[in-house]
């Protein structure tokens, strides 16, 4: 896997969040959304957090630059929030398989909470650069832990809940609530593939919600980007294993990325 020290070059406080945008050239050039990275999240000459944070890059642009949209929600990634313009981090990456849209999908439906929901924001800029129509619905516990609008693509709409993760299900369910109020029921039915971002709680009400929009769908209709600790990187420590309708897979090396067919509920 390879290893990079990137520099920071920018850090913009987002209220609750902290944007990194660091130089990583190399980085920038292979990552695909979707694809997580593995960092360092202690100060040189410590191992205190020793383990490396898993996190889901927000974007990587044509000039080298890679974004990381970070919650400083525990100490490993309130340090990581900290590091100023100039310092130098400790990354591995990238991670696991990336998002795979359908060239045929003109229509496509975003929709996250948790930790990877900064993969669907660079899944937004890639798919609207190929004239895709893109909506995207994201929940969190609280308004200011969602990604401010600027970071998207001023053609994507984007519809938040402040209510609690649990209520992406009423965001994919609810007619009332989707973005596009002249469609009929769930904007699952808009849809012509869907990209998520969940953690494995969600996995069940997201599945159900996808289900009443369309009572059958095909392999590939909808993906989801499944966050969670990924200690190693490679498969090997046996520490984020997903149970699947195959068998047990490894989040890192057989994800992030997984077919919501075939995740257990």
């Amino acid at each position: 896997m390879p290893y990079f020290e990137p520099l920071v070059l920018e850090r913009r406080e987002l209220g609750t969040l902290t944007l990194l945008t660091l130089h990583a050239p190399e980085l920038a050039r292979t990552a695909r959304p979707g694809q997580a990275v593995l960092l360092r999240c202690a100060p040189p000459g410590s191992d205190d957090p020793a383990l490396r944070r898993a996190l889901f890059p927000a974007g990587a642009g044509a000039e080298g630059t890679v974004e990381l949209l970070i919650t400083p929600e525990e100490r490993g990634l309130a340090w990581l929030a900290s590091q100023p313009a100039g310092a130098r981090l400790d990354l591995y990456g990238p991670v696991g398989t990336g998002f795979t849209l359908d060239r045929r999908a003109r229509n496509l439906l975003l929709s996250g909470a948790g930790p990877a929901l900064p993969a669907l924001i660079g899944l937004a800029r890639a798919a609207t650069a190929h004239g895709a129509a893109v909506v995207l619905l994201a929940a969190a516990t609280s308004a200011a832990l969602l990604p401010p609008p600027y970071l998207l693509p001023p053609d994507v709409e984007y519809q938040t809940s402040g209510e609690g993760e649990a209520a992406l299900a009423d965001l994919l369910g609810s007619g009332q609530r989707a973005p596009l109020p002249a469609l009929a029921g769930s904007p699952v039915a808009w849809a012509d593939q869907i990209c998520l971002a969940l953690s494995e709680p969600l996995v069940t009400p997201v599945a159900e919600a996808v289900r009443a929009g369309k009572l059958r769908w095909e392999r590939g209709f909808a993906l989801a980007a499944l966050a969670g600790p990924m200690p190693c990187g490679v498969g090997t420590c046996q520490a984020c294993l997903v149970e699947t309708r195959d068998g047990v897979r490894a989040r890192c090396k057989d994800g992030p990325i997984f077919d919501l067919r075939d995740l257990r509920r």
